[in-house]
């Protein structure tokens, strides 16, 4: 049983699909959260959670603006030192100075953290060294990156790509190294379909090896297909936590409390508190 947390079973129409590829069995826990608090000062964005992911599951974690999400991303990264409560990924208990761990996983941080003096090639070619991948190694990937996501090698610095172009480029670094862990800060915004959907193929094809995504999206029909756990957080707490289960009936049904409904969105405006004001001069 995992404290504070409402665990409950979800059927959809669609799980998450491989297309072809043979889906690894599920793994031991590759992200383990006990009693998880970040304050600052009077104000606790991330309150006490707990939260466990095991190997080769591909996870929503979900919430309104300001719910903590990011926050708790940061943590698990090493980008922000918790106030409180224990981290562990892949059995091992992680630290912000954690280095060998941190070579394990991959992050796609809330706003990229990218260098935008540098063309994308260079940018992909310092991350990859970083990581410690071999030369031969690195071109062949970068070049494939570059290639499969459409970024242009040397025509323009990552400053001058628009939105999109930075978040592919932002994914390409995360993944470069082939992690472990995937920690996913709203990956498929501003993205074009074709980007996304060669996105999500990888994201399945990863998982199926039995690493681990963790991501965060409000685009809850590309959650319900895409991700075969969930979790909602509201107001620095998780909220609900469910499996997302195939099933025969051909219907989305989630259930909390006792109550039923038709998809995440359902439940997602229920566990935040659905706001139906309306403006007299639109």
């Amino acid at each position: 049983m995992i404290m504070r947390n409402t665990e409950e079973t979800v059927e959809k129409t669609e799980g998450r699909t491989t297309a072809g590829v043979e889906v690894a069995e599920i793994g031991p826990q590759a992200i383990l959260i006990k009693g998880l608090t970040k304050s600052y000062g009077d104000f606790v964005a991330v309150d006490k959670i707990d939260l466990e992911v095991k190997a080769g599951q591909l996870f929503g974690f979900l919430g309104p603006n300001g719910a903590g999400k990011s926050t708790t991303i940061g943590c698990l990264t090493g980008l922000l030192d918790p106030t409180a409560g224990s981290i562990r990924l892949l059995g091992q208990e992680f630290t912000p100075d954690g280095v060998e761990l941190k070579r394990r996983i991959g992050v796609m941080p809330e706003g990229g953290a990218l260098f935008e003096q540098l063309y994308a090639e260079e940018f992909l070619t310092f991350q990859a060294r970083m990581y410690g991948l071999e030369m031969q190694v690195v071109r062949q990937r970068v070049e494939q990156l570059l290639e499969s996501l459409d970024l242009p090698l040397t025509r323009k610095r990552i400053g001058a790509f628009s939105t999109g172009m930075k978040k592919k480029t932002a994914f390409a670094a995360a993944i470069i190294h082939s992690p472990e862990i995937l920690f996913l800060d709203e990956p498929f915004e501003s993205i074009d379909p074709a980007g996304v959907s060669m996105m999500k193929r990888w994201l399945r094809e990863f998982v199926a090896q039995g690493k681990t995504v963790l991501l965060t999206s409000h685009v809850l029909e590309t959650v319900e297909k895409l991700c075969d756990h969930v979790a909602v957080m509201v107001s620095g707490r998780i909220a609900w936590r469910g499996e997302l289960v195939a099933s025969a009936a051909g219907k989305i049904r989630l259930t909390h409390n006792g109550c039923s409904y038709s998809g995440l969105e359902e439940l997602f405006l229920e566990l935040s508190g659905e706001k139906s004001q309306g403006l007299n001069w639109l």
